[in-house]
Order: structure tokens, then sequence, then C-alpha cells
């Protein structure tokens, strides 16, 4: 766990956000299979996660961004 967060920690925080966002388009490709073959309660809830963790990786990447203008 303690390599794990150490990982974490050593990368920039342009990739941090990046990553952010992968994981909420991924989130975001499951929900789209289980309304679409299934009608699951537990999309919704992959709905919101996607939702969760792309404002925080935009957040993230903008942070950077307006970071460098100054």
């Amino acid at each position: 766990m303690i390599k794990l967060l150490d990982r974490w920690n050593a990368l920039s925080n342009r990739k941090k956000g990046f990553l952010f966002i992968c994981a909420g388009a991924l989130c975001l490709l499951g929900c789209i299979l289980l309304l679409i073959f299934t009608e699951s309660i537990f999309s919704t809830v992959l709905l919101y996660f996607s939702l969760g963790f792309n404002i925080i990786g935009l957040y993230i990447i903008l942070w950077v961004k307006d970071g460098k203008e100054k």
C-alpha cells in the first residue's frame, strides 16, 4: 500500500487529472453498457461515479493549467 501511495505522489498533477478522467470514462462506459443490456439500478451509481471522477479530473487539469499561466 505504501508503494502505491509513493507512486501516486510521484505522478504529476496533469497525469493524476488524466487518470481521473480515464476512470470517469470507464465508469461511463460501464453505465451505458448496463443500461443497454440490463435494467440495473447499478448503472445509476456508475453514472454518479463517472460524473464525480470527471469533475475531479477536469478540476485538477484546469488547476495545473491556471498555475502555469501565473
